[in-house]
């Protein structure tokens, strides 16, 4: 598949996709040290999470899964918005901080200063970082692939890519490349965690 035809697809997926076959269940599935919903503590392990909720970790880490296979990790001293609804659309918002995203069946759209949308069976790594007065986002992607739209064109970043998203460089923001192999204590933990997902 070419990049043309790669980056179609990603952002088409959303809209081709038939509600009633998606559940639209979200949950907070592990929870490790300090983690708060909605500025209260967090609820137990296997607790919903309503639509916009917002998850947010202090000296602690929290996993969140969509009900269509999607897993969001989120590092400490991080927080995201939950974004689900009755129809069955599903995303996630990363407001600050640290998270992977590792995508089920159905990629789903995750905004982080910008939007993204994310292919299947992918993992993908987001960043909030401060630059001057400006949130940037960098996103890399270790494993499949991502398209985020530029005022003039659609950038579509595959595995070893990463893109600094943000309101101010428009079509100059440019693609890096990085090494899969690095990982942190992010990505080493959230890989440990979906394995456990995974076993019977």
């Amino acid at each position: 598949m070419n990049v043309v035809r790669l980056a179609f697809a990603l952002f088409a997926v959303g809209v081709a996709s038939s509600p009633q076959s998606i559940p639209s269940d979200v949950a907070i599935t592990y929870i490790e040290g300090t983690v708060y919903v909605d500025g209260r503590p967090a609820p137990q392990a296997g607790s919903a999470l309503h639509e916009n909720a917002i998850v947010r970790t202090g000296k602690g880490r929290a996993e969140i899964v969509f009900g269509r296979g999607d897993t969001m990790y989120l590092d400490e001293n991080s927080s995201g918005r939950v974004n689900h609804d009755s129809t069955g659309v599903e995303g996630v918002e990363i407001l600050t901080g640290s998270a992977v995203v590792i995508t089920g069946a159905l990629g789903p759209s995750v905004t982080c200063v910008q939007d993204a949308r994310l292919s299947d069976g992918g993992i993908f790594r987001f960043d909030v970082h401060r630059v001057a007065s400006e949130d940037f986002c960098r996103l890399r992607v270790y494993k499949g692939a991502a398209a985020t739209q530029m005022p003039s064109f659609i950038w579509v970043l595959t595995s070893g890519k990463s893109i600094d998203l943000n309101h101010s460089c428009g079509d100059h923001t440019p693609r890096e490349r990085f090494n899969v192999e690095d990982a942190d204590a992010l990505d080493r933990w959230s890989r440990q965690r979906a394995v456990v997902q995974v076993r019977p």
